[in-house]
């Protein structure tokens, strides 16, 4: 047991689950924090240097740099997050419309799409907690899945039927579940 423990052949797996499982419940929550974060750590390093290079100074002589490019990061993240919401649901909505009507005028098209913009604008809280919760169960359904085949248990499963590809349906079926449940926490007090 402890050469397990002690291994680090289960450390990403396991975090992977953890990560996924967090993203699954708490992703609605957790995402304006990540996003934050991200935009804080890129102008942290890339813009404080991009902004050295501007000025002409260097970051070890001038370290408010990394700080005031961080904060202005973290806050234009903000705003892009917001924004890119309505683009994303005009994107698929312009994918759906020429998908499902391919021979009404392009017009139409753009009118369906900036509906769907608007529409994912409106109701981005449960578009939000379906997106999370999909890429939290995917990644711990996936982690999981690891674990297990580390483990051994896939490969004996597997031992039982030769035409059957059971990593694939069990990666599946976590998934799907991990998804399911954890798009009804995220939302569960939209619907009181």
């Amino acid at each position: 047991m402890n050469l397990i423990i002690e291994s680090d052949l289960l450390t990403i797996p396991i975090v992977g689950l953890l990560v996924g499982l967090l993203f699954c419940f708490l992703g609605r929550k957790l995402l304006g924090f990540v996003i934050i974060l991200f935009g804080f750590l890129i102008g942290y390093t890339l813009g404080a240097q991009f902004v050295c290079d501007i000025l002409n100074k260097t970051i070890s002589g001038s370290p408010w740099i990394p700080w005031v490019t961080g904060v202005v990061s973290a806050g234009l993240s903000v705003v892009a997050w917001k924004i890119s919401i309505f683009f994303a649901g005009t994107i698929i909505g312009l994918f759906a419309a020429r998908c499902i009507f391919p021979g009404i005028p392009g017009i139409a098209h753009a009118g369906i799409a900036l509906a769907a913009g608007v529409l994912v604008q409106i109701y981005r809280t449960p578009v939000i907690a379906f997106i999370t919760a999909l890429a939290g169960g995917y990644l711990a359904g996936s982690s999981s899945l690891a674990i297990l085949d580390q483990a051994g248990l896939i490969k004996t499963l597997g031992s039982y039927s030769e035409n059957i590809n059971i990593g694939f349906i069990i990666g599946i079926a976590l998934t799907a579940i991990l998804t399911i449940t954890g798009y009804f926490y995220q939302t569960r007090e939209l619907k009181d």
